[in-house]
């Protein structure tokens, strides 16, 4: 495996990842009370956490697809 294919499945396991748990991360936020600002702002800070592994994931893949465009 080269550096490339390395970057496409770092890619797909980020976004994966981030999937999963922002789905996991979704249920969970509707089932939290309105008034428990405690359990919310920790659900805040995971959700920030799922965006950077969503972009993340988004980053790798795009830098494949840019660089096997070129080569093409």
């Amino acid at each position: 495996m080269n550096t490339k294919e390395l970057e496409m499945l770092g890619g797909i396991i980020c976004l994966t990842i981030s999937l999963l748990l922002g789905y996991r991360e979704y249920l969970n936020w509707k089932s939290i009370k309105k008034d428990d600002y405690i359990l919310k702002s920790f659900s805040i800070q995971k959700s920030a956490g799922i965006i950077i592994f969503f972009v993340a994931g988004v980053v790798l893949i795009y830098r494949y697809f840019s660089n096997f465009l070129s080569t093409v």
